[in-house]
């Protein structure tokens, strides 16, 4: 898990590993509640987009995706 130090100095672009069987949600603009969610199916390395209070924003299959804070870590893993 990314700790808080570590997250305040993402920024967006960095790497963000991904593990296996961690939920992504996707959010219609303005929505508090998830309109979409799908499952990562492998682990995966991917870009950072911004950060919430509890959720970051992720790059996924070419769409930006929000997921918990304590599902994602640092780069530098191997897919």
């Amino acid at each position: 898990m990314i700790t808080k130090q570590e997250m305040k100095k993402l920024k967006k672009g960095d790497l963000v590993y991904l593990p296996s069987e961690i939920t992504l949600f996707k959010f219609d603009e303005g929505a508090t509640f998830a309109n979409r969610t799908t499952t990562t199916p492998k682990p995966m390395t991917t870009a950072f987009v911004s950060r919430g209070d509890n959720l970051c924003e992720v790059l996924y299959n070419g769409e930006i995706w929000s997921v918990e804070l304590n599902n994602i870590f640092l780069g530098g893993h191997n897919d």
